[in-house]
């Protein structure tokens, strides 16, 4: 990337909503994030057949790397050109029937609104604050952050198993003063349906 890094933030970092800054964050530090709504239950033969599903294995710890780095990149660079189209289509099928690219641009606005340059995520190596999960939904949970200074990157990722493969199904994310400075922040957990695919977006204040 071209894209020179913004001052004073060298960090790198969806799917809810931009929140306010919270107490012991820099100034301008806000919460981003994009998350699937419920919409209507699936049929009974579906539910079934997700009930009866083997739970996936946790992956091996350099595919958790390329998991996070490849969303990360995709989120940069959607945010840094205004085209979300890709990071949609990395998604599962819930996440891009609950985001369209346009929902998407806005609810990262105040990323690209405060030049918040993400590059980073692809040459720091990211630090995990709570062991990968598997969730009672089957998807992966992902929650840790990117050690950069002077603001941290802190992320939480569910990833969902489609055709063998993780799919982006939810994430949050914030920047943050490092916990030497104030006590670090969990970011807000991603709003996952249960069992239930998602129709819509929603963005929250």
């Amino acid at each position: 990337m071209t894209r020179a890094l913004v001052a004073s933030l060298y960090i790198a970092l969806v799917v809810l909503a931009c929140g306010p800054a919270r107490a012991g964050q820099a100034p301008g530090a806000k919460e981003a994030a994009a998350a699937s709504k419920e919409a209507e239950p699936p049929a009974a033969p579906l539910q079934q057949s997700a009930a009866t599903s083997p739970t996936p294995a946790i992956p091996q710890p350099e595919v958790l790397l390329v998991l996070i780095r490849t969303t990360l990149i995709a989120l940069n660079q959607a945010v840094y050109t205004g085209n979300f189209t890709v990071l949609r289509d990395l998604g599962s099928p819930a996440f891009q029937a609950a985001n369209s690219a346009a929902q998407l641009g806005v609810i990262f606005a105040d990323l690209r609104n405060r030049n918040i340059d993400l590059f980073p995520a692809a040459v720091v190596s990211p630090k995990l604050s709570e062991a990968p999960k598997i969730t009672q939904e089957q998807m992966l949970r992902l929650v840790g952050y990117f050690p950069t200074t002077p603001l941290q990157i802190q992320f939480q990722i569910l990833f969902q198993p489609v055709n063998g493969q993780w799919r982006l199904f939810g994430m949050a994310v914030n920047t943050a003063v490092p916990p030497a400075t104030t006590a670090q922040e969990t970011p807000p957990a991603p709003n996952a349906p249960k069992a239930k695919p998602s129709s819509a977006a929603k963005q929250a204040n």
